[in-house]
Protein backbone atom coordinates (compact mmCIF):
# COMPACT_ATOMS: atom_id res chain seq x y z
CA UNK A 1 0.00 0.00 0.00
CA UNK A 2 1.38 3.46 -0.65
CA UNK A 3 1.71 5.90 1.79
CA UNK A 4 -0.78 8.99 2.25
CA UNK A 5 2.42 11.49 3.46
CA UNK A 6 5.80 11.25 2.55
CA UNK A 7 8.03 13.14 4.81
CA UNK A 8 11.09 14.63 3.47
CA UNK A 9 14.14 15.52 5.79
CA UNK A 10 17.45 16.62 4.76
CA UNK A 11 20.37 15.70 7.04
CA UNK A 12 23.72 17.33 8.01
CA UNK A 13 25.87 16.77 10.86
CA UNK A 14 22.97 16.82 12.71
CA UNK A 15 24.05 13.49 14.90
CA UNK A 16 22.91 15.23 17.88
CA UNK A 17 19.52 15.50 17.11
CA UNK A 18 18.37 14.02 14.38
CA UNK A 19 17.17 10.83 16.79
CA UNK A 20 14.40 12.65 18.70
CA UNK A 21 13.05 14.02 15.02
CA UNK A 22 12.78 10.48 13.54
CA UNK A 23 11.62 8.93 17.04
CA UNK A 24 8.64 12.26 16.65
CA UNK A 25 8.06 10.57 13.04
CA UNK A 26 7.32 6.90 13.93
CA UNK A 27 5.79 7.88 16.93
CA UNK A 28 2.67 9.69 15.01
CA UNK A 29 -1.07 8.71 15.18
CA UNK A 30 -1.35 8.82 11.82
CA UNK A 31 0.78 5.24 10.56
CA UNK A 32 0.50 5.37 6.84
CA UNK A 33 3.73 7.74 6.20
CA UNK A 34 7.17 7.15 4.04
CA UNK A 35 10.25 9.09 5.99
CA UNK A 36 12.60 9.94 3.72
CA UNK A 37 15.73 10.68 4.94
CA UNK A 38 18.69 12.39 2.43
CA UNK A 39 21.83 12.35 4.23
CA UNK A 40 23.80 15.07 2.87
CA UNK A 41 27.53 13.80 3.47
CA UNK A 42 27.24 14.43 6.80
CA UNK A 43 30.53 14.11 8.78
CA UNK A 44 28.99 13.15 11.74
CA UNK A 45 27.20 9.67 12.98
CA UNK A 46 24.08 11.12 11.17
CA UNK A 47 24.40 8.40 8.71
CA UNK A 48 24.56 5.49 11.07
CA UNK A 49 21.95 6.80 12.95
CA UNK A 50 19.80 6.92 10.11
CA UNK A 51 20.77 3.40 8.72
CA UNK A 52 20.22 1.88 12.45
CA UNK A 53 16.39 3.47 11.87
CA UNK A 54 15.75 1.81 8.67
CA UNK A 55 16.76 -1.05 9.47
CA UNK A 56 13.91 -1.20 12.05
CA UNK A 57 11.04 0.55 10.16
CA UNK A 58 10.20 -0.11 6.59
CA UNK A 59 8.70 3.14 6.40
CA UNK A 60 12.16 5.08 6.75
CA UNK A 61 14.27 5.30 3.13
CA UNK A 62 18.14 6.60 3.15
CA UNK A 63 19.42 8.46 0.51
CA UNK A 64 23.04 9.20 0.83
CA UNK A 65 24.67 11.59 -1.08
CA UNK A 66 28.11 14.07 -1.61
CA UNK A 67 27.39 17.23 0.34
CA UNK A 68 25.41 19.45 -2.60
CA UNK A 69 23.08 21.60 -0.38
CA UNK A 70 19.51 21.24 0.88
CA UNK A 71 17.90 22.14 -1.89
CA UNK A 72 19.37 19.06 -3.79
CA UNK A 73 18.43 16.40 -0.73
CA UNK A 74 15.08 18.00 -0.77
CA UNK A 75 14.73 17.44 -4.83
CA UNK A 76 16.17 14.01 -4.18
CA UNK A 77 13.22 13.30 -1.42
CA UNK A 78 10.92 14.94 -3.77
CA UNK A 79 11.71 12.17 -6.88
CA UNK A 80 12.19 9.33 -4.47
CA UNK A 81 8.59 9.86 -2.96
CA UNK A 82 4.97 7.91 -3.15
CA UNK A 83 2.68 9.93 -1.10
CA UNK A 84 -0.33 11.47 -2.30
CA UNK A 85 0.64 14.24 -0.23
CA UNK A 86 4.06 15.77 0.93
CA UNK A 87 5.36 16.98 4.05
CA UNK A 88 8.66 18.50 5.22
CA UNK A 89 10.89 18.32 8.39
CA UNK A 90 14.01 19.74 9.84
CA UNK A 91 16.87 17.29 11.33
CA UNK A 92 16.89 19.31 14.62
CA UNK A 93 13.06 19.65 15.25
CA UNK A 94 10.48 17.66 15.47
CA UNK A 95 6.61 16.65 15.23
CA UNK A 96 4.23 16.67 17.67
CA UNK A 97 2.40 13.23 17.48
CA UNK A 98 -1.04 14.25 16.18
CA UNK A 99 0.70 16.37 13.18
CA UNK A 100 0.50 14.06 10.22
CA UNK A 101 -2.83 13.01 11.40
CA UNK A 102 -4.24 16.89 11.55
CA UNK A 103 -2.91 18.06 8.87
CA UNK A 104 -4.03 15.29 6.70
CA UNK A 105 -7.71 15.83 8.14
CA UNK A 106 -7.25 19.06 7.44
CA UNK A 107 -6.11 19.46 3.39
CA UNK A 108 -8.98 16.32 2.66
CA UNK A 109 -11.97 17.25 4.88
CA UNK A 110 -11.63 21.11 3.78
CA UNK A 111 -10.56 20.34 0.38
CA UNK A 112 -7.98 22.74 0.04
CA UNK A 113 -4.66 22.97 -1.94
CA UNK A 114 -2.19 23.82 1.37
CA UNK A 115 -3.29 23.36 5.06
CA UNK A 116 -0.97 25.23 7.56
CA UNK A 117 -0.34 24.88 11.65
CA UNK A 118 1.21 26.96 14.54
CA UNK A 119 4.07 26.08 16.04
CA UNK A 120 6.15 26.24 19.05
CA UNK A 121 9.26 27.82 19.07
CA UNK A 122 11.84 26.29 20.75
CA UNK A 123 15.36 28.25 22.30
CA UNK A 124 18.36 25.96 22.34
CA UNK A 125 19.90 28.03 24.44
CA UNK A 126 18.74 30.37 26.95
CA UNK A 127 21.17 33.22 25.82
CA UNK A 128 20.29 33.02 22.43
CA UNK A 129 18.86 36.55 21.44
CA UNK A 130 15.99 36.97 18.93
CA UNK A 131 14.26 39.80 18.26
CA UNK A 132 10.46 39.15 19.04
CA UNK A 133 9.17 39.90 15.25
CA UNK A 134 11.47 36.95 14.17
CA UNK A 135 10.09 34.38 16.43
CA UNK A 136 6.52 35.88 15.37
CA UNK A 137 7.32 35.21 12.05
CA UNK A 138 6.84 31.62 12.11
CA UNK A 139 3.51 31.84 14.13
CA UNK A 140 0.34 32.35 12.41
CA UNK A 141 -1.74 35.09 13.00
CA UNK A 142 -4.92 33.93 11.05
CA UNK A 143 -7.05 30.57 11.21
CA UNK A 144 -9.78 29.08 8.58
CA UNK A 145 -10.01 29.04 5.25
CA UNK A 146 -9.00 31.25 2.98
CA UNK A 147 -8.93 32.43 -1.14
CA UNK A 148 -4.90 32.52 -1.95
CA UNK A 149 -5.44 35.91 -2.64
CA UNK A 150 -2.81 38.56 -4.08
CA UNK A 151 -3.28 40.47 -0.41
CA UNK A 152 -3.48 37.04 2.00
CA UNK A 153 -0.71 35.15 0.03
CA UNK A 154 1.44 38.18 1.45
CA UNK A 155 0.46 36.63 4.76
CA UNK A 156 1.68 33.52 4.71
CA UNK A 157 5.27 32.75 5.75
CA UNK A 158 7.61 30.87 3.24
CA UNK A 159 8.94 28.23 5.53
CA UNK A 160 8.25 24.25 5.05
CA UNK A 161 7.85 22.76 7.60
CA UNK A 162 4.37 23.83 9.08
CA UNK A 163 2.64 22.80 5.77
CA UNK A 164 1.46 20.13 3.75
CA UNK A 165 1.21 20.14 0.12
CA UNK A 166 -0.14 18.50 -2.69
CA UNK A 167 1.55 15.82 -5.01
CA UNK A 168 -0.52 16.73 -7.62
CA UNK A 169 -0.12 20.43 -7.67
CA UNK A 170 3.77 19.69 -7.44
CA UNK A 171 4.10 17.97 -10.62
CA UNK A 172 1.22 19.65 -12.26
CA UNK A 173 3.38 22.69 -11.94
CA UNK A 174 7.43 21.18 -12.15
CA UNK A 175 7.52 22.67 -8.51
CA UNK A 176 11.35 22.11 -7.32
CA UNK A 177 13.98 23.69 -5.00
CA UNK A 178 16.46 25.53 -6.73
CA UNK A 179 19.93 24.16 -5.95
CA UNK A 180 22.78 25.95 -4.72
CA UNK A 181 21.43 28.57 -3.03
CA UNK A 182 20.33 29.88 0.51
CA UNK A 183 16.68 30.89 0.42
CA UNK A 184 15.77 27.52 -1.93
CA UNK A 185 12.37 26.93 1.06
CA UNK A 186 11.17 30.14 0.31
CA UNK A 187 11.39 29.96 -3.63
CA UNK A 188 9.75 26.54 -3.56
CA UNK A 189 6.75 27.97 -0.67
CA UNK A 190 6.13 30.95 -3.44
CA UNK A 191 6.05 28.70 -6.50
CA UNK A 192 3.38 26.96 -4.50
CA UNK A 193 1.11 29.50 -3.60
CA UNK A 194 1.27 31.29 -7.07
CA UNK A 195 0.17 27.45 -8.20
CA UNK A 196 -2.58 26.85 -5.10
CA UNK A 197 -5.99 28.49 -4.62
CA UNK A 198 -7.01 27.95 -1.42
CA UNK A 199 -5.29 27.62 2.41
CA UNK A 200 -6.78 26.53 5.69
CA UNK A 201 -4.90 27.56 8.58
CA UNK A 202 -5.51 25.05 11.70
CA UNK A 203 -4.74 26.94 15.71
CA UNK A 204 -2.97 23.56 16.38
CA UNK A 205 0.70 23.55 17.65
CA UNK A 206 1.80 20.69 15.87
CA UNK A 207 5.73 21.35 14.91
CA UNK A 208 8.48 22.44 17.06
CA UNK A 209 11.24 24.42 15.56
CA UNK A 210 14.49 24.31 17.51
CA UNK A 211 16.26 27.64 17.12
CA UNK A 212 20.11 27.31 17.72
CA UNK A 213 23.03 29.36 16.85
CA UNK A 214 24.98 26.94 14.63
CA UNK A 215 22.01 26.30 12.64
CA UNK A 216 21.39 26.51 8.67
CA UNK A 217 18.82 29.35 9.40
CA UNK A 218 20.44 31.23 11.52
CA UNK A 219 23.97 31.51 9.63
CA UNK A 220 21.74 32.73 6.56
CA UNK A 221 19.88 35.30 8.88
CA UNK A 222 21.26 36.65 11.54
CA UNK A 223 25.20 35.67 11.68
CA UNK A 224 27.71 37.68 9.78
CA UNK A 225 27.15 38.93 6.35
CA UNK A 226 28.18 37.40 4.07
CA UNK A 227 27.51 38.74 0.60
CA UNK A 228 26.06 34.85 -1.25
CA UNK A 229 23.70 34.72 1.52
CA UNK A 230 22.14 38.10 0.94
CA UNK A 231 22.46 38.01 -3.02
CA UNK A 232 20.81 34.42 -3.13
CA UNK A 233 17.60 36.21 -2.22
CA UNK A 234 17.69 37.90 -5.94
CA UNK A 235 19.32 34.97 -7.61
CA UNK A 236 15.96 32.91 -6.06
CA UNK A 237 13.59 35.48 -7.14
CA UNK A 238 15.18 34.95 -10.42
CA UNK A 239 14.49 31.46 -10.41
CA UNK A 240 11.13 32.59 -9.65
CA UNK A 241 10.41 34.55 -11.79
CA UNK A 242 11.69 32.32 -14.96
CA UNK A 243 9.05 29.44 -12.64
CA UNK A 244 5.91 32.16 -13.24
CA UNK A 245 6.86 32.42 -16.91
CA UNK A 246 7.34 28.74 -18.12
CA UNK A 247 3.97 28.24 -16.24
CA UNK A 248 2.09 30.63 -17.89
CA UNK A 249 1.56 32.57 -13.95
CA UNK A 250 3.15 35.72 -13.88
CA UNK A 251 0.38 37.71 -15.11
CA UNK A 252 -1.66 36.29 -12.31
CA UNK A 253 1.04 37.14 -9.75
CA UNK A 254 2.76 40.25 -11.12
CA UNK A 255 1.71 42.56 -7.79
CA UNK A 256 2.59 39.48 -5.53
CA UNK A 257 5.91 38.93 -7.27
CA UNK A 258 6.75 42.50 -6.94
CA UNK A 259 5.93 42.53 -3.24
CA UNK A 260 7.59 39.71 -1.86
CA UNK A 261 11.65 41.04 -4.76
CA UNK A 262 10.71 44.41 -2.86
CA UNK A 263 10.54 42.82 0.94
CA UNK A 264 13.48 41.19 0.03
CA UNK A 265 15.61 43.87 -1.55
CA UNK A 266 14.52 46.31 1.62
CA UNK A 267 15.77 43.45 3.66
CA UNK A 268 19.13 42.88 2.07
CA UNK A 269 19.82 46.47 2.39
CA UNK A 270 19.37 46.45 6.22
CA UNK A 271 21.71 43.94 6.61
CA UNK A 272 24.88 45.56 4.74
CA UNK A 273 27.32 47.42 6.06
CA UNK A 274 27.78 50.89 4.03
CA UNK A 275 26.11 53.12 1.11
CA UNK A 276 28.80 51.59 -1.21
CA UNK A 277 27.86 48.11 -0.18
CA UNK A 278 24.14 48.79 -0.77
CA UNK A 279 25.01 50.50 -4.13
CA UNK A 280 26.56 47.40 -5.42
CA UNK A 281 23.74 45.37 -4.41
CA UNK A 282 20.87 47.32 -5.93
CA UNK A 283 23.48 47.57 -9.05
CA UNK A 284 23.81 43.50 -8.35
CA UNK A 285 19.46 43.70 -8.89
CA UNK A 286 19.34 45.46 -11.33
CA UNK A 287 21.79 43.23 -13.53
CA UNK A 288 20.50 40.51 -12.57
CA UNK A 289 16.16 40.89 -12.41
CA UNK A 290 15.26 44.12 -12.33
CA UNK A 291 15.69 44.53 -16.36
CA UNK A 292 14.26 41.23 -16.83
CA UNK A 293 10.84 42.88 -15.61
CA UNK A 294 8.95 43.98 -18.56
CA UNK A 295 7.39 46.76 -17.68
CA UNK A 296 4.49 46.73 -19.85
CA UNK A 297 3.42 43.34 -17.64
CA UNK A 298 3.73 45.73 -14.69
CA UNK A 299 0.99 48.46 -15.99
CA UNK A 300 -0.60 48.68 -12.93
CA UNK A 301 2.20 48.63 -9.99
CA UNK A 302 2.37 52.07 -8.80
CA UNK A 303 -1.35 51.84 -8.37
CA UNK A 304 -1.15 48.50 -6.11
CA UNK A 305 2.32 48.95 -4.78
CA UNK A 306 2.38 52.36 -2.87
CA UNK A 307 5.98 53.88 -3.04
CA UNK A 308 7.34 56.71 -0.53
CA UNK A 309 9.71 59.02 -1.03
CA UNK A 310 12.36 58.01 -3.47
CA UNK A 311 15.47 60.87 -3.56
CA UNK A 312 16.85 60.96 -7.17
CA UNK A 313 20.50 60.49 -6.54
CA UNK A 314 19.57 57.50 -4.83
CA UNK A 315 18.64 55.68 -8.07
CA UNK A 316 20.94 57.73 -10.57
CA UNK A 317 23.72 55.71 -10.51
CA UNK A 318 21.57 52.38 -12.50
CA UNK A 319 22.48 51.83 -15.90
CA UNK A 320 21.73 49.84 -19.05
CA UNK A 321 23.69 49.81 -22.19
CA UNK A 322 21.08 50.32 -25.12
CA UNK A 323 22.37 48.97 -28.26
CA UNK A 324 20.58 50.37 -30.52
CA UNK A 325 20.96 53.90 -29.45
CA UNK A 326 24.72 52.99 -28.04
CA UNK A 327 24.36 55.28 -25.47
CA UNK A 328 23.65 54.90 -21.50
CA UNK A 329 19.89 54.92 -20.34
CA UNK A 330 19.12 55.34 -17.13
CA UNK A 331 17.10 53.08 -15.29
CA UNK A 332 14.79 55.41 -12.98
CA UNK A 333 11.68 53.41 -13.97
CA UNK A 334 12.77 50.21 -13.03
CA UNK A 335 13.85 50.87 -9.68
CA UNK A 336 11.06 53.21 -8.92
CA UNK A 337 8.81 50.55 -10.02
CA UNK A 338 10.32 47.91 -7.62
CA UNK A 339 11.17 49.61 -4.63
CA UNK A 340 8.39 50.27 -1.95
CA UNK A 341 10.46 52.08 0.56
CA UNK A 342 12.77 55.55 1.03
CA UNK A 343 16.45 55.33 0.61
CA UNK A 344 16.50 58.04 2.81
CA UNK A 345 17.00 55.91 6.13
CA UNK A 346 20.45 54.54 4.32
CA UNK A 347 22.29 57.48 4.37
CA UNK A 348 25.32 57.01 6.72
CA UNK A 349 27.08 59.30 9.12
Amino acid sequence: MLPDISIIIPVYNCDKFIKKCIDSLLNQTFKNIEIICVNDGSKDNSLTILNSFSQKDKRIIVIDQENSGPAEARNKGLKKSCGEFIMFCDSDDWYEPTMCEKMLETIQSKSVDLAICNCNVVKDEQKYDLRDNDIDYHKLTYYGLHSLTFPFKTRVNSVLWNKIFKRSIIEKYNIAFPSGYYHDDMAFVLQYLCCAKTIYAIDVHLYNYLLRSDSIMHKTYFSAKDRKKMFDAIDVMKYLLLRLSDNNLLNDNKTYFIVILSGLIKWVIGMCNSKEEIIFFLNYCNETILFDLDLDCFPDIENKVPLLNIKDKYYQPFYQEDNKKKKKKPVKKFIKKVLTFSFSYFLFP
